[in-house]
């Protein structure tokens, strides 16, 4: 076994990953003001240029097989960062909710329809059908 060779690759593919990881931050902040459609597809072709990335990653590396593990090991570092960190979160507040994304009532107001009806839960839906 080839230590030196091992952490080569796992540098190499680690580096791959924290680049992928950001590109695909850059663009979901990008495209958040833009239609949902076109954001969808921004996002999903960030998706496909990241795995061909890392393909091309571990191509490059391919003649080696301990530098092609630590490669494809490091590959999946920022995957594992992830998961650690909103573990971490989720048990320091373990009830509360990710608001990433903004309520019913948060998106009638940035779309200026609050006095309109529209059902946000499923109860709403009966108290509007109930409605004169």
């Amino acid at each position: 076994m080839n230590y030196q060779s091992l952490l080569i690759g796992l540098l190499w593919g680690t580096a791959v990953s924290i680049g992928n990881h950001f590109y695909l931050q850059w663009t979901i902040k990008k495209n958040q003001d833009r239609p949902p459609d076109q954001g969808m597809l921004a996002v999903t072709n960030c998706y496909l240029t990241r795995y061909f990335i890392n393909i091309l990653a571990m191509f490059l590396v391919y003649r080696d097989m301990w530098m092609l593990l630590g490669t494809a090991v490091g590959l999946t570092v920022m995957k594992n960062v992830t998961i650690v960190r909103e573990y971490i979160a989720a048990r320091k507040h373990p009830f509360k909710k990710n608001r990433s994304r903004p309520s019913c009532r948060q998106r009638r107001h940035q779309q200026g329809n609050e006095n309109r009806i529209y059902p946000c839960r499923r109860s709403d839906l009966t108290e509007v059908a109930t409605r004169p």
